[in-house]
């Protein structure tokens, strides 16, 4: 599976940009289901949100989730994407922890997708 393969999403509609760029063939295909979404009404990887979460050594660190969605009903959401292998990883864990505090702090949803 090319996980890591880098490119340009270009010309999306739900975007506020003219492009977005993506980091894995995970992140372009949740790129085209975000667009073909009836439910979605606007998403980005180019936002200001970065959780803070400790890691298993006790460090603080800085996660920016993927997506920042906002759904037709008005809804919010962020979503992470992730290879399924990767699922039970502890940094992950943890990450998954943090922003679904940070989320509901927010009235937010937070979701991992596996695509």
């Amino acid at each position: 599976m090319a996980i890591s393969k880098h490119g340009v999403y270009e010309d999306p509609k739900k975007s506020p940009y003219n492009f977005e760029r993506y980091q894995s063939d995970l992140e372009r295909k949740m790129m085209e289901r975000l667009e073909t979404d009836p439910t979605v009404k606007k998403w980005t990887k180019r936002h200001s949100v970065t959780i803070q979460w400790v890691d298993g050594q006790k460090h603080m660190r800085r996660y920016c989730p993927d997506f920042l969605v906002e759904y037709t009903d008005g809804t919010k959401a962020l979503i992470e994407v992730k290879d399924p292998s990767r699922l039970d990883s502890e940094d992950v864990k943890r990450k998954r922890k943090a922003a679904e505090i940070w989320c509901k702090q927010r009235g937010m949803s937070y979701t991992i997708a596996t695509i």
